[in-house]
């Protein structure tokens, strides 16, 4: 079998002026990415070579240099892998032959292609660079050996070096939100990016990217097995993809798949990585050693491909592979991360149909947005209130979004849900619930842009499934107060001091009834709990000092009803009276972390 191999060999002696195929023209509606083809040599009248992938990596073992070849069996049966020989000559002239995975295919069936990896590390400290890479026969039966290139491959353009971060291959820089095809795969997939969020959590900083992935082929796909990393000015940080489980698209099929990068501190990603681990196994277990030739000299080298750190500029590989990056996507600027439709209060808001949090029968609207200054306190308050309103016949969960507010000069602000809401949704009605947010004092609430999230699908992520600008309502100091799905007409109010009898030897107290002539109306098909807000009566004397507070709810026990209702206020810090008093009115909201207040209404006693 060698010896039919070494006869077709003798009459095939390529070199690259006689290619076999060439760079195709793009098609108007091509895909960036799927342009980078691999070219094609043939070997002979059957067998058809290509290099898939290069790559040079630093680990501790010392600098790993890997390689990925295809062939292609043309012929009509099988045949045997050839036992060649790969080498990679640098640009100083040095050349270094690659080990063969012990995992290699040792024969290729008819019409069938396969790809190779073979991989050496070599223990020299400065860098190389990758010009060509050579297919050679050597005949161990000749003295002395006898050895003849096949073919020899120039690679400088498609060379990834992990200790730059960088592809010189223009077609494999992506802009971001542009669609690609993985270089060099069968898989028809597009992918395209669509989100980067930053976010900070107990385990440190995080990037979640979203990558859009759909199917244009007449077959079920599975969403290729790579992962982002993240590239800094200086730094790539590893990343890894969040689903566990395969994803897999129908023909026609949309879906998200999330990966994440994480680092120990705050950083400034200026691009993304698209990285492969291609697969290597040492024959007899043991790391690849190889020898370095040259006319001026030789060296040797060896090492265990141990994994570098996610923050170094090295290789993440080990000894059962190496990285290869395939695609350099470029981060987005911030205008393109907080980009928001237009909206208008109380309109449905277009959430992202390939979410899985609100399905599309479930309809969500914001029906207030109102800022609040708390004088002393160093911050605003920001109380947002939405309507989820179920259009099914049938039953469905209450939808746990999260609330985010970007400001104006890009910072975001996280938004804490009411304590507690209901689980479901009755068919044909709708739901109250309020997000709280706390914002600088120097935020003035213009060009706000609201983010809701989805913090299960890609758990512990979150990922935005709607975003629009956020109009924040001014506040009127009219009769009737906005708490909705109330509306409360203040028809009348007094107020008025009496005193306490002292106890126990203790000087008399003073204690306020606040009156009020109310009209309270309710929204119909419009629900509210024991969780939603209540209102509070604050008493403020002349000086600006609270004297005390009352809460009364809107629905349930004691709430507060049309007509004359009298609100108690037992606990006066004072024991001197008080007058002009101020009564501010404020909406109340029960949150995880404690009371969040918008002021809806003041009132002042005359002089």
């Amino acid at each position: 079998m060698k010896t039919n191999w070494k006869s077709a060999m003798a009459a095939a002696v390529l070199s690259i002026s006689i290619v076999a195929t060439a760079i195709p023209v793009m098609a108007n509606d091509a895909v960036p990415g799927a342009s980078i083809s691999t070219l094609s040599y043939a070997l002979n009248d059957s067998l058809a070579a290509s290099v898939k992938r290069v790559a040079v990596n630093r680990t501790t073992g010392g600098l790993q240099i890997g390689a990925v070849v295809g062939l292609t069996n043309n012929g009509n049966s099988m045949i045997r892998v050839p036992d060649y020989e790969i080498r990679v000559k640098t640009k100083e002239g040095v050349e270094y032959k690659l080990q063969p995975s012990a995992a290699n295919m040792k024969s290729i069936m008819a019409k069938e292609s396969t790809e190779l990896s073979y991989m050496v590390t070599v223990d020299r400290p400065d860098d190389i660079e990758i010009t060509d890479l050579s297919f050679v026969d050597v005949d161990e039966y000749t003295y002395p050996k006898t050895e003849k290139v096949l073919l020899s491959v120039p690679v400088a353009l498609n060379v990834w070096y992990g200790t730059k971060g960088q592809l010189t291959d223009p077609y494999a820089n992506m802009a971001w939100g542009q669609p690609f095809q993985i270089p060099g795969s069968s898989s028809p997939i597009r992918y395209t990016p669509v989100e980067l969020t930053k976010q900070n959590d107990a385990n440190g900083f995080s990037y979640l990217v979203t990558m859009m992935a759909e199917n244009p082929g007449t077959g079920n796909e599975t969403v290729s097995n790579f992962r982002m990393d993240g590239k800094t000015p200086d730094k790539l940080y590893a990343g890894k993809k969040v689903e566990q489980e395969p994803v897999t698209l129908a023909p026609g099929e949309k879906k998200y798949v999330h990966y994440v990068v994480t680092s120990d501190k705050d950083i400034n990603l200026i691009g993304l990585m698209l990285m492969t681990t291609e697969g290597f196994v040492p024959v007899g277990g043991q790391a690849a050693q190889g020898t370095g030739t040259s006319g001026a000299g030789a060296g040797t080298g060896t090492g265990a491909n141990a994994g570098a750190g996610a923050g170094a500029v090295t290789s993440s590989a080990t000894g059962s592979g190496f990285d290869v990056g395939r695609l350099v996507i470029a981060a987005p600027t911030p205008a393109e991360m907080n980009t928001a439709a237009n909206y208008t209060m109380g309109t449905p808001i277009a959430f992202d149909p390939l979410n899985h949090l609100v399905d599309a029968k479930t309809e969500v609207s914001l029906v207030e947005l109102h800022l609040h200054d708390n004088d002393g306190e160093g911050f605003k308050s920001v109380v947002a209130k939405f309507k989820v309103s179920n259009k099914s016949d049938m039953t469905v969960a209450f939808p746990a979004f999260q609330a985010q507010l970007v400001g104006g000069d890009g910072a975001s602000y996280a938004g804490t849900r009411q304590s507690a809401t209901a689980a479901e949704i009755m068919p044909n009605l709708g739901y109250v619930v309020s997000y709280s947010f706390m914002i600088p004092a120097s935020e003035n609430g213009d060009n706000l842009i609201m983010k809701l999230q989805d913090n299960q699908t890609a758990a512990p992520y979150s990922s935005t499934i709607a975003n629009f600008s956020a109009p924040v309502q001014k506040e009127a100091d009219d009769a009737v107060m906005s708490l909705y799905p109330f509306n409360v007409k203040l028809d009348d109010w007094t107020i008025a001091a009496y005193t306490n009898p002292g106890a126990n030897g203790l000087g008399q107290t003073y204690s306020y009834n606040l009156k009020l002539w109310l009209t309270i109306d309710h929204l119909e098909d419009v629900v509210v709990d024991k969780n939603f807000s209540k209102m509070k009566f604050e008493v403020v004397d002349s000086a600006g000092r609270i004297l005390g507070s009352q809460t009364a709810p809107l629905t349930g026990e004691n709430k507060l009803i049309s007509g004359e209702q009298t609100i108690q206020l037992s606990n006066i810090k004072t024991d001197q009276f008080s007058y002009p008093l101020t009564v501010n009115i404020y909406e109340s909201i029960d949150t995880p972390n404690g009371e969040a207040t918008r002021l809806v209404k003041t009132l002042t006693q005359t002089p």
